[in-house]
């Protein structure tokens, strides 16, 4: 636990990349079928997954600097949950940064039952705060993002570098982050 107070007490960031552990109220969906019935594992085999109200509370505010800007994963049916984790943390919503188009290791796009329609895609939100916009250093990185699924809720480390050729080399942090990477700070459980 010191090591999360440090980070959280004594570094800003102008970028903060995140990957909420939202809540599926502990089950996911799989399509693997077991004695003939559809098997719902639990959504703690693949990571602990948080409440939004103990997501709003974590002290965001804390190590954003004046200028910042948020990059904020969520599913399609978390987003009202993310637009009010943005307004928590202190951000102001601007856009989707990136839609992650899932393929296969063979190249083919990864469906998934959903309620409405079949799922293949994750969206990664733009937020800013204060005065972040005249730092962008490449107005030509592109939005959709076509790469392989990994493990469970992996994101491409392709958005990772899309977010450095977007902004530049800035002070940045990876929340809920599984893995340490080259020029970013990482707070998470997993690492």
């Amino acid at each position: 636990m010191g090591k999360i107070k440090r980070v959280f007490v004594n570094k800003k960031y102008q970028i903060i990349y995140a990957d909420p552990p939202w809540s599926f109220c502990d089950r996911l969906r799989s399509r693997k079928i077991v004695n003939g019935k559809m098997d719902y594992r639990e959504l703690s085999r693949h990571y602990d997954s948080m409440g939004i109200d103990a997501i709003c509370r974590l002290p965001i505010k804390k190590i954003a600097e004046e200028n910042s800007i948020l990059f904020i994963w969520s599913t399609d049916a978390h987003l009202e949950n993310a637009f009010e984790v943005i307004k928590e943390w202190g951000f102001t919503y601007k856009t989707i940064a990136f839609v992650w188009n899932k393929k296969t290791c063979k190249g083919n796009q990864v469906c998934f039952m959903g309620k409405w329609t079949m799922k293949g895609s994750e969206i990664c939100l733009l937020a800013t705060r204060g005065k972040i916009h005249n730092k962008i250093k490449n107005h030509n990185v592109r939005q959709l993002v076509e790469a392989e699924r990994k493990k469970h809720s992996q994101k491409p480390n392709e958005v990772r570098k899309r977010i450095v050729e977007l902004m530049g080399d800035l002070p940045r942090i990876e929340l809920f982050a599984r893995e340490r990477v080259e020029g970013w700070d990482a707070w998470g459980n997993e690492i």
